[in-house]
């Protein structure tokens, strides 16, 4: 309502005069949120970002390349079921996707690369992170909630991509 009554104050000469009574404090706009460094907005133990919130550059989730990704603070994903936020290392709770990064076949390979992709595609769309634990490995294990309010864990497992965790065996070779 208010880009609409600027827009007709500024293009037409005869609408200042039909406005002249109009208030603009009775306009009332949505609370816009608080965004920190790097477009995310932060809960406690707890990150929603949408689209909107990134940054142009990185409004999908960009494949983890390099070292150092604590001390440079990435966000990233590191294959379907693990990824970097912020600089804290993180994966999903529950589920386990295939090995990108040593994997025991040509198929798992090529498993890994589609768990990956289908992640990215589904964190694209603004996600939020929960949980506290922490695994053996010190990461923190989360569940990945999408903004439309589907687990993205879930996702992968009823697309094929994911098997739950603890599994037996690897179902991909």
């Amino acid at each position: 309502m208010f880009l609409a009554a600027c827009t007709i104050a500024f293009v037409s000469p005869f609408a200042a005069d039909r406005l002249s009574g109009f208030s603009f404090a009775a306009v009332s706009l949505p609370e816009l949120p608080r965004v920190i460094a790097g477009g995310y907005e932060v809960m406690p133990r707890s990150l929603a970002v949408t689209p909107a919130d990134r940054p142009l550059q990185y409004r999908s989730m960009p494949t983890c390349r390099g070292g150092a990704r604590a001390e440079r603070g990435v966000t990233c994903l590191v294959d379907g079921d693990t990824g970097w936020e912020k600089g804290e290392k993180w994966r999903i709770a529950g589920i386990d996707t295939p090995e990108l990064s040593k994997p025991e076949c040509a198929a798992e390979r090529r498993a890994a690369v589609a768990a990956r992709d289908r992640m990215q595609t589904l964190m694209s769309g603004g996600y939020s992170l929960s949980g506290g634990d922490t695994d053996r490995y010190g990461r923190r294990l989360v569940t990945v909630t999408l903004s439309d309010g589907r687990d993205a864990g879930e996702v992968l497992v009823a697309e094929g991509l994911s098997q739950r965790w603890p599994n037996r065996g690897n179902p991909w070779c």
